[in-house]
């Protein structure tokens, strides 16, 4: 038996890899965040009371620090033959002493969500075998929804499946089933502010308030979207590539495509208002106003898309 190594940002590529390699057989599922090594080597070094291979599945491995990985090491140079060690994670160092182990007696794998071109070719794909024919446009639409989420986007063309029992997705299939998420109404109701479209903005307002988010936490989204905005352009018009950009600001690259083009549609003296605005509104919210949340947040839409 062996031991194997996940690590990267496809959720969904981790989840399918390890049903694959679970073939069936019970489990022993282990969390770094709250487990130690030691509880895992034990369960690697048990026996099925059945005579099947044991199949231990450890998660959140970038929990553990150096020490803590380390007690593993011993034992991925020389698993038993009777337990099959799973390990996923999201970030591995290139250094990692338990990646060089894994890979030297075990299989180690990167894998990185699709983004861009490659995640709509993936989705369209995707769909086909599902049975069902999804043009660009709608991919376009799904990802948008869902924010670029690859796992999310599984669930949501198995929706769709079942909706429209094969044949081909329209926009009006999408629109009915599949809910934009809450970074999605966010990238939306940014992209109405630097446009000026304030009835836009107001609706897209309505629909995050209709997710159940509080007035705080959406105003908190949309201080740290603008934040992010001043940032990428700042790093844009010094020259930063944008894959670089997606570095700095620690955000996926499909994030990065979309803060780059909202900048543009702002200036920085729009921006230098806007986020004035917003701590203006987050004064108010926080007790600073006698006026409902909702309106207040209304009247800050206003100002925000009065160029």
């Amino acid at each position: 038996m062996t031991v194997y190594l996940l690590y990267g940002d496809d959720e969904e590529r981790k989840a399918r890899s390890v049903e694959k390699l679970r073939a069936g057989r019970g489990s022993e599922v282990f969390d770094a965040s709250t487990d130690a090594p030691e509880a895992v080597l034990a369960a690697c070094n048990s026996f099925s009371l059945f005579g099947e291979a044991t199949f231990v599945l450890l998660r959140n491995l970038d929990a553990w620090n150096a020490a803590q990985k380390a007690k593993l090491l011993d034992y991925v140079a020389n698993p038993s033959e009777g337990s099959d060690l799973v390990m996923l994670a999201q970030k591995m160092a290139a250094r990692d002493r338990l990646l060089t182990a894994t890979q030297k007696s075990g299989e180690a794998h990167e894998l990185k969500q699709p983004t861009g071109k490659a995640l709509e070719r993936w989705l369209i794909g995707h769909a086909k075998r599902n049975g069902l024919a999804v043009s660009v446009e709608v991919a376009q639409e799904l990802m948008d929804r869902c924010s670029s989420d690859k796992a999310r986007l599984v669930n949501e063309v198995e929706k769709l499946s079942l909706f429209c029992e094969g044949g081909e997705v329209t926009l009006g299939d999408v629109d009915a089933l599949v809910a934009p998420d809450v970074q999605s109404n966010i990238f939306e109701f940014v992209d109405a502010l630097g446009a000026g479209r304030t009835g836009r903005a107001i609706e897209t307002l309505d629909r995050l308030a209709a997710t159940g988010e509080p007035p705080l936490r959406v105003l908190f989204m949309v201080r740290r979207q603008l934040q992010l905005i001043a940032r990428a352009k700042s790093l844009a018009e010094r020259g930063v590539p944008r894959p670089e950009v997606a570095g700095a600001l620690k955000v996926p690259p499909f994030v990065a495509k979309k803060l780059d083009e909202q900048g543009r549609r702002f200036t920085p003296e729009d921006l230098e208002r806007a986020l004035e605005t917003v701590l203006d509104l987050e004064g108010g919210l926080k007790g600073g106003s006698d006026l409902p949340d909702a309106l207040q947040l209304e009247r800050a839409v206003v100002k925000l898309t009065d160029r």
